[in-house]
């Protein structure tokens, strides 16, 4: 909860929205960092390390293979199963614009063009954005390439932030994991960690004009929410790990 307030909180006091995009910026790169590392591949990485944690405390590499592949298995099915919901239900029901495309609107002097957009599927609105961009493309040479390429990936809806959802998720469960370290008493101190991570990231997404920031309170709020379920919730634990509450 603390990280979810001081997250709000930090978005709401400083301007930070498109504030990471611009080239040779060290904050851009920084951003960018981030916001891939709850992307696709910084996921399946998290939770190759989330499953591992879950191992620590399990004796014999044969139990250990068997909570991990249940770990793996019920992880990958809720974030997989969070972004099927997310992209093909959530985010149309919605129909949050991205800022990012308006911003590239507002660039190629276009703004009212956003509606009629939004009338194609996800794909003809990326071909779109492909084509005016390479026609204009002197209007874009500030912005640094993975930034551009990254909005022109992203041209679905808004609301919530995947991104902001798995990190939040997975800070719940790294935070766990710390927390719950029978063998160090110092590292249990250390479990808010993952939450400065996944708070940075929430930061990142919206530096980086991707999202809104109702969008990455959104993401977190149901990161956090989800987590805590799976972990506190001692069925649904064991149903994914057949781990009972450490205690």
């Amino acid at each position: 909860m603390a990280s979810l307030i001081a997250l709000a909180t930090f978005l709401s006091l400083k301007e930070v929205a498109f504030s990471a995009i611009f080239s040779n910026d060290s904050w851009t790169s920084l951003s960018y960092f981030l916001t891939e590392s709850a992307g696709i591949n910084g996921t399946l990485l998290g939770i190759l390390v989330a499953c591992f944690l879950y191992t620590i405390h399990e004796i014999g590499f044969k139990n250990k293979l068997l909570v991990f592949s249940k770990a793996m298995l019920g992880l990958l099915f809720i974030i997989s199963a969070f972004a099927a919901i997310n992209e093909h239900f959530t985010k149309p029901y919605f129909k949050y614009e991205r800022p990012s495309h308006a911003y590239l609107l507002h660039k190629l002097n276009m703004p009212s063009k956003i509606d009629s957009l939004y009338q194609l599927n996800k794909n003809e609105r990326e071909n779109w954005f492909r084509q005016k961009i390479a026609e204009e493309a002197k209007l874009f040479t500030d912005i640094k390439p993975a930034i551009l390429e990254h909005w022109l990936e992203e041209a679905g809806y808004s609301f919530p932030s995947g991104h902001t959802f798995n990190a939040f998720l997975l800070a719940c469960i790294f935070a766990y994991g710390i927390a719950n370290n029978r063998k160090n008493k110092y590292l249990q101190n250390l479990y808010f960690i993952p939450f400065i991570w996944a708070a940075a990231v929430g930061v990142s997404r919206v530096a980086v004009g991707a999202h809104h920031v109702i969008d990455v309170l959104t993401g977190a709020s149901l990161g956090v929410v989800i987590g805590n379920t799976l972990l506190y919730i001692d069925e649904i634990r064991h149903w994914i790990t057949h781990k009972k509450q450490i205690t």
